[in-house]
């Protein structure tokens, strides 16, 4: 069959073989019929597929296709409509934007079989980079705890960095963060940080021995898991939850067993954290730093006083400030002799004692300011007419000399050449009032007419 076919197409004309192949590929008959028969009958699948992942399908490259035939024109043929099949089913371009991959044959289930293969690939592939790509991941672990991933002379992050080939990075100690940042490739990184929620399993053939163990890891796990608890404030209140040389803060520790955190010298109002096991203690711990730090929050009053009254505020040898401190529990802040008059400050906890003690002060002030005026000597003039001033001095003196005495007074008239209605009169402020008065009374009392005097 095969001699009688091949000398048919050697007696057919040449002109038809030049024009066939001027024209291109022939299509047989046979192969006609094979070719409706596939488009009645093929399956077509389409996969969605990003321009990535294409290079895993196709595979290596240049891989060639093989048309296997007994009669060799046919196979000649086929081959060429195949070449013509595949230039046209090159429609995805390098660079389209994620076309889907389509997979054609004659058996569904080969079809749906070859496109779960495809899918396949492209899952482990996908999956195969996700795992060789560094990642980094943001864990939050109190600030107070970052010394135990440290450990001692830096063992326990060496450990973990070297065994599960990570970078771990902590904020630096003068910056107050939680978060820890953890670099690597996926899965290492996840071992790193702990994996999220997993259940521990106590296994075992005792029911009442497992049950035993299941509880006192419990117990454990309740006792490792820390409350923290943060506190806002301000940066001159530090030293008073700090106290002297670290003592109050040891004690607070020390107490409700727990570790307070106090912000660096210097930085701006950041808060205090309040770390421990039992939530109850933490939050009694907490109580205790805010009432003191409420205790320590004091009132100002400010008192204006010329420098001259500062002695009667500190009182000989400092009694008299001594008295007033211990009275309303307050701090009297005086400023330096010399200075040109500064207020006193007085400082405390309770404003209503504040208030006191500043109105204390300012009376003891006040009286010490009469009391000068009452004792320091004046002097005043009124004006009695000139005529008069012999019934002021009196016979043989007897009235300037009984005034003087008795009001503890001196009074000066003007000289008997001097034409002067002024009389001066010097003494302590009271005494020389009464001493005007009693001059004016006289000169009324001895003349009979309606007098003013202009003092």
């Amino acid at each position: 069959m095969q001699n009688i076919k091949s000398e048919r197409r050697q007696h057919q004309p040449v002109t038809k073989m030049t024009e066939k192949k001027a024209k291109g590929p022939t299509v047989t008959p046979q192969l006609a019929r094979m070719r409706g028969q596939w488009v009645q009958e093929t399956t077509e699948v389409t996969i969605k597929a990003p321009n990535t992942l294409l290079g895993v399908v196709k595979g290596s490259k240049d891989q060639p296709l093989r048309v296997v035939g007994l009669d060799k024109g046919l196979v000649h043929d086929a081959a060429d409509h195949i070449k013509a099949l595949v230039q046209k089913a090159v429609t995805t371009t390098k660079g389209s934007k994620d076309q889907p991959l389509r997979v054609v044959g004659l058996d569904k289930g080969l079809v749906h079989d070859a496109a779960d293969h495809i899918e396949s690939l492209m899952a482990y592939e996908k999956e195969r980079r996700r795992l060789s790509t560094p990642v980094s991941q943001t864990v939050f672990i109190p600030k107070a705890h970052h010394g135990l991933i440290i450990g001692r002379q830096g063992q326990n992050i060496r450990y973990l960095s070297l065994t599960r080939r990570i970078t771990i990075v902590l904020p630096p100690k003068n910056v107050i963060s939680d978060e820890v940042t953890v670099t690597g490739l996926p899965d290492q990184v996840d071992q790193g940080k702990g994996s999220k929620d997993q259940p521990l399993r106590v296994v075992g053939l005792d029911k009442g021995q497992v049950h035993n163990a299941a509880d006192h890891i419990k117990a454990l796990v309740q006792k490792a898991v820390t409350t923290t608890v943060t506190i806002t404030a301000p940066n001159n209140m530090l030293g008073v939850v700090v106290g002297p040389g670290g003592s109050t803060i040891k004690e607070i520790q020390e107490k409700y067993r727990v570790r307070v955190s106090v912000p660096q010298k210097g930085s701006k109002d950041q808060p205090l954290r309040v770390v421990g096991p039992d939530k109850g203690l933490v939050h009694d711990a907490a109580d205790h730093i805010k009432a003191l730090v409420q205790k320590a929050v004091t009132t100002t009053v400010t008192i204006t006083a010329p420098n001259n009254m500062l002695g009667v505020v500190v009182g000989p040898g400092g009694s008299t400030i001594k008295e007033i401190q211990e009275k309303y529990k307050v701090r009297v802040s005086v400023p330096q002799k010399g200075s040109k008059d500064q207020p006193l400050r007085v400082v405390g906890p309770d404003k209503g004692l504040v208030q006191d003690a500043a109105v204390h002060i300012e009376s003891l002030m006040a009286y010490e300011k009469e009391r000068r005026r009452l004792s320091t000597p004046v002097s005043q003039t009124v004006f009695i007419p000139k005529a008069h001033h012999g019934l002021i001095i009196g016979r043989q003196g007897q009235n300037i000399r009984y005034l003087s005495l008795t009001r503890r007074i001196t009074i000066v008239l003007p000289p008997k050449n001097v034409i002067s209605d002024e009389v001066t009169v010097t003494g302590l402020p009271d005494q020389v009032d009464q001493g005007v008065r009693d001059l004016v009374n006289l000169v009324k009392s001895s003349t009979h007419i309606c007098y003013n005097s202009d003092f």
